[in-house]
């Protein structure tokens, strides 16, 4: 479908864009705090729609709608795709008759037929206005002012709802990922390893996990500092993301300790030794660090699957660390 037309963009585009998507908003799925939101703008404006518009680089995406199902659109035939133009409210009560939206798809009857439309914008920061908070409805009607700063006043709150959980989620983030390499911390980790117990008896799988210990990386750290040891884990981390699969679930213990819980698809010893096969190539040879410099580097992996409903996690974890041990002594003695 082509734009009925092509709304300018803001000064501030690319800054607005990283604002958006900072909220981590986008593509979810809608849920009740937001549906509320929506309820009560239609509640204010009484219109039998509401809507709260995301607008990105080229479409408009719907947090939450009330009264109609939530559809993605292009940006330039959305009416918000204008009204975040401005950080005022937009209203008009005949859309049919207003020189900016009378040919828009929306009014025409292409996508809808709106009339009444009111837009207040969702200001993020200062200046950052990154979609609306809309309502509307397919009859001409007048609002009154004291609807209008209500609305307006809906928008804010929505946009501090949005804020408190993009620094929920950040603090959530921060809490079980690995500060240093960004993977999963201990936490983490043996919260993931309960929950794949908890699937165990309802699977023909058994959870399995590879306990993974760097061989030389202490020499490293002394030798050329602490930095390069740093450089060093976070080279080791994006081999070993590269050697597994991408359901399987890669975390730092701490040190120069790293465990994978592989879970699904590994039915046997054998598949799981296939997995240990892997981390030891990709981890075991030359490492260049950032600075040019080259390390060798090895790894000792320890292998260990759940055993039944009276095997425990923290069972499987210590015998995965006693079979690292055990691979480390043999390297050693040999």
């Amino acid at each position: 479908m082509t734009p009925s037309s092509s709304w300018p963009r803001p000064s501030n585009e690319e800054q607005r864009l990283a604002v958006l998507h900072g909220l981590d908003v986008l593509d979810r799925p809608q849920d009740a705090e937001l549906d509320g939101l929506t309820r009560l703008a239609s509640y204010i404006c009484g219109t039998p729609t509401a809507v709260l518009n995301l607008i990105d680089r080229d479409r408009q995406w719907q947090a939450s709608t009330y009264g109609a199902e939530p559809t993605e659109v292009h940006r330039d035939e959305s009416m918000c795709g204008y009204s975040i133009l401005s950080r005022d409210v937009t209203y008009t009560p005949d859309a049919s008759l207003d020189a900016v939206f009378a040919d828009n798809p929306h009014v025409t009857g292409e996508l809808a037929n709106i009339r009444l439309y009111v837009a207040a914008p969702l200001i993020v920061g200062d200046d950052q206005v990154v979609g609306t908070l809309c309502a509307f409805a397919p009859e001409a009607s007048q609002l009154t002012r004291l609807q209008i700063e209500r609305l307006r006043d809906l928008a804010a709150a929505t946009v501090r709802l949005l804020e408190l959980r993009r620094a929920a989620g950040a603090l959530a983030h921060a809490a079980t990922r690995d500060p240093l390499t960004g993977l999963p911390n201990r936490s983490l980790f043996l919260e993931s390893l309960d929950r794949a117990f908890a699937r165990m008896d309802r699977s023909i799988t058994a959870p399995g996990v590879l306990f993974v210990d760097l061989d030389g990386f202490k020499q490293v750290n002394d030798t050329l500092g602490h930095a390069a040891g740093d450089a060093l884990l976070r080279k080791v981390t994006d081999r070993l993301l590269g050697s597994v699969r991408a359901t399987d679930l890669v975390a730092r213990l701490g040190g120069d300790e790293f465990v994978v819980l592989v879970e699904d698809g590994i039915g046997d010893e054998d598949g799981l030794t296939e997995v240990a096969d892997r981390v030891r190539a990709a981890l075991n040879g030359p490492v260049e660090l950032p600075d040019g410099r080259v390390v060798r580097l090895g790894a000792s992996v320890g292998t260990s699957r759940g055993l039944g409903p009276a095997d425990s996690p923290a069972a499987l974890l210590d015998r995965a660390d006693a079979a690292m041990y055990d691979e480390k002594a043999a390297r050693r003695s040999s």
